[in-house]
């Protein structure tokens, strides 16, 4: 229960504040403002905007005006803060409390402000929780309906806390009393972003006439150096003055706008800006991090085709075909799915019969994550295979002669190259853009100019089995055909090389094939469908055990089959492919080809190979990765979601690509887009170096290192004091671990601390050991980790004479004590 002492002390300390805050006010000669008043003068910078048919108002509402009660309002800050601090203490002596007591009732009027309560509110809180006739119940109830979901110290006993524990779950903040000085500094920073925002909506007070005739109020930008000039100005300023500067202002401004966004001093506004250039090229993310997909383009439109459905039909099928709450059978990877078992998705884009309501399922739960894993890996490809790839990709799809094959994803995965190539269109003609006044992107909303640019679509074919899929689908896309089955080029003898395709995407459809022999068939069919002339091929599923077992077979597969070495046309080193026969003149030939993600290596699998092979029970190291992307509205209310709107979806992937090899040295390529790029070094070699840092790399003197030549994250870095500890997956096809303390280089310390999962590593570390993958098996651990140990010295054993006397003397020792002694000594 709330103690009297302590409420009359936060009562005092709000009427203490009232008292400072009334005197200050009077200092400056301005009318007394209340708590919510005074939120609203005037500070800060704006941008230049104007209104029509606004008059003059105020005098003291005049930029002379505001800025000199601006600077006397920050001069007198700190003797303000003082005097509350000092005042405090006066008061809790003068009320007969202690400090801390005092210190918790400035916690409790700072969480009031915190979550917006009013001091009366607070003041009738106080006074309620006061009430002895009030259950602990009813107080924790009180405590909650007023702060919500954050709890302050000391406000509640601790039966009350209980209850509230036991009434609503641990609070998502609790306020500390060491956390006071923080929680000021919150607190001013969001009451000034309140006043920032309330100005902009009040207006500046500054007019000048218009070539109409009519009064415009316009809004200007603060400089030091004019505020200094206005407070020695004097007050009667005229119109025609403040027009003059406003002008000059304005022209100020616009000199600064051709510069370029001023960042304020301690301000990052791109986290990469401190790293290195290594890393944050290595970087495994978009950009922003959190893909936001497109409402005119997908969300608006997948909500009217599914506007037809009642919700709560919608909500009640999609839980019954995904396996229930959190929908652990969707493209989605809820917690409570660990304890399930793994099955693949019951809807596919091959399936020759759907109805009409399992269609809407598969666009209102699906396609959202498979845009944005489709996205993510497109990303990362784009950025290991350069600018001058995805240029001319952008040339071919201008030229019309861009194919894109979406063999899965409905349309996800066209959608998702399609605004890649948007975005790297942008990108080339954005001076084109900035210069010429007449033209504008042309948006799916309208025109944004005169005569309109619109970004090139590409040729794209979708697979869809169903005639209900294949109608929502042909009203997202345009340019678009949709064929019911994949066409077969691996047994046809001359598949012609016109009819192939530039990029190749394939989600999820490896998984719900049992069969491995059935598996690599329709690997082997979406190889030939391939272009050989640089053609890429991303085939995705989710990431958990048995969709990277599926996504390592692809691998594995086409190393052992198709991919040769730069150097010879054998297959690629460690690929393991003893095991296969083929007959006489049926082996394929190999041909140029090279992995472009995730991996680093063109060896086995450290985590797929030898005795990790298979499925296999339990397996807990796999190579995945997650994407966050917004949750449309329509997902969120089948997943019946209210704390969070965005998902963080987990995916296995491999990209290839067909009839180019970076691995070539540079000088006998024939692709002009990879001419400029540096040969790929992987191997022992590669990893050495890697481990020995590129810190010191002279990045200006040309393109001497490939990103493909660095090793991977394969999980998140271990923050520890002083070190951070990162697991790997090198260029030589092994798992390590790495340590990076701070000794070893402060920037690589810091770099390896805001280093996520899926980042390439390219500036060292100072300890390195091998790793073993673990497969779920202790057993099958614990003999992996024993054989990975031979530097380790060999134990000791005792023969059976000295262990019986061993044990002897233990329980001579044992029984003086009057214990007895459990278990044997171990004999080797």
């Amino acid at each position: 229960m709330l103690s009297r002492s302590f409420a009359r002390s936060a009562c005092a300390s709000c009427r203490l504040r009232q008292s400072i805050a009334a005197k200050q006010l009077a200092r400056t000669r301005l009318p007394v403002q209340t708590q919510a008043q005074a939120r609203v003068h005037t500070q800060g910078s704006r941008a230049f905007s104007a209104t029509a048919n606004v008059q003059v108002r105020d005098r003291s509402r005049r930029p002379a005006a505001r800025n000199a009660t601006r600077r006397v309002e920050e001069e007198e800050q700190l003797e303000q803060d003082e005097d509350v601090d000092t005042s405090l203490s006066a008061e809790a002596e003068r009320l007969g409390i202690s400090d801390e007591q005092a210190r918790l009732s400035k916690l409790l009027y700072l969480s009031s402000l915190k979550v917006g309560m009013s001091t009366e509110r607070l003041v009738d809180l106080v006074g309620e929780l006061q009430k002895e006739t009030l259950t602990a119940q009813q107080r924790a109830l009180e405590v909650r309906n007023a702060f919500g979901d954050v709890l302050p110290e000391g406000l509640l006993g601790d039966e009350e806390e209980k209850i509230y524990l036991m009434l609503y779950g641990e609070p998502r903040e609790r306020l500390l009393e060491q956390d006071l000085e923080a929680l000021e500094e919150e607190v001013a920073g969001e009451l000034e972003a309140a006043e920032e925002e309330a100005l902009e909506e009040e207006g500046t007070g500054v007019a000048k006439r218009g070539p109409d005739g009519q009064f415009e109020e316009v809004e200007f930008e603060d400089d030091e150096a004019l505020v200094e000039e206005e407070v020695e100005d004097d007050e009667e300023i005229g119109l025609e003055d403040a027009d003059a500067r406003l002008a000059e202002d304005m022209r100020e401004a616009a000199e600064r706008g051709e510069d370029g966004v001023e960042v304020e001093e301690g301000e990052e506004s791109d986290p990469t800006l401190r790293a290195h250039p290594l890393t944050a090229e290595g970087r495994f993310s978009t950009s922003p991090s959190s893909v936001q997909l497109p409402k005119d383009s997908f969300v608006d439109p997948i909500q009217q085709l599914i506007s037809g459905t009642p919700p709560v039909h919608l909500k009640d099928s999609a839980h019954m075909a995904f396996g229930g709450i959190g929908l652990p059978y969707s493209t989605s990877t809820p917690s409570l799915a660990k304890t399930m078992q793994q099955k693949p998705m019951p809807f596919d884009a091959t399936q020759g019969r759907m109805a009409d309501i399992d269609a809407n399922i598969f666009l209102a739960v699906l396609m959202p994550a498979m845009y944005a894993t489709t996205m993510s890996a497109l990303v990362e490809s784009r950025k290991r295979l350069g600018t001058a790839w995805a240029e001319s990709l952008v040339r071919k799809a201008e030229a019309g002669d861009l194919k894109i094959l979406d063999a899965g994803g409905a349309g996800a995965g066209v959608m998702a190259v399609r605004d890649m190539l948007k975005a790297e269109w942008q990108r080339m003609h954005e001076d084109d853009l900035e210069t010429s006044s007449n033209t504008g992107v042309a948006e799916a909303s309208g025109k944004t100019g005169g005569e309109s640019l619109q970004a090139p679509l590409g040729n794209a074919t979708v697979l869809t089995g169903s005639d209900a899929l294949r109608r929502r689908s042909s009203a997202l896309l345009e340019n678009t055909t949709f064929i019911p089955r994949l066409p077969d080029y691996f047994h046809t003898e001359t598949a012609k090389e016109t009819g192939k395709f530039d990029l190749v995407i394939a989600p999820h459809n490896l998984f719900s094939i049992r069969e491995d022999w059935a598996r690599k068939n329709h690997v082997d069919n979406l190889w030939s469908l391939v272009s050989a002339e640089g053609g890429l091929l991303v085939m995705l599923e989710k990431g958990i055990a048995r969709g990277f077992e599926a996504i390592a077979l692809a691998r594995e597969h086409i190393l052992n089959t198709y991919i040769a070495s730069p150097s010879t046309e054998e297959t690629a080193e460690d690929t393991e492919e003893g095991d296969i026969m083929w007959e006489e003149g049926e082996e394929p030939l190999r041909e140029t080809g090279m992995i472009v993600a995730p991996c680093t290596n063109h060896t086995a699998c450290p985590m797929y190979s030898g005795k990790n092979k298979g499925v296999i029970k339990g397996r807990k190291d796999i190579c995945h990765f997650e994407q966050r992307y917004t949750r449309p509205p329509f997902l969120q209310k089948i997943l019946n979601a209210r704390d969070k709107n965005f998902e963080d979806v987990k995916f296995s992937y491999v990209a290839l690509m067909r009839g180019r090899d970076l691995r070539i040295p540079a000088t006998e390529r024939t692709d002009p887009n990879f001419e400029k790029q540096a040969t790929v070094v992987q191997g022992e070699e590669a990893t050495d170096r890697a481990f020995a840092g590129y810190e010191n790399l002279d990045l200006a003197s040309g393109p001497n290192l490939s990103s493909l030549s660095l090793p991977r994250q394969i999980l998140h870095p271990l923050k520890r004091r002083g070190h951070v500890i990162l697991d790997l997956c090198t260029p030589a096809g092994s798992l390590e671990r790495w340590t990076v303390p701070r000794s070893f280089s402060k920037r690589a310390f810091r770099d390896a601390r805001k280093s996520s999962w899926g980042d390439l590593w390219a500036l060292g570390a100072k300890t390195r050991v091998m790793r073993t993958a673990r497969v779920g098996d202790k057993k099958r651990d614990r003999k992996a980790e024993k054989e990975s140990e031979d530097e380790k010295p060999e134990r000791r054993t005792l023969s059976k004479r000295m262990a019986k006397e061993k044990r002897r003397v233990k329980e001579r020792k044992a029984g003086k004590k009057g214990r007895l002694l459990k278990g044997e000594i171990e004999v080797d």
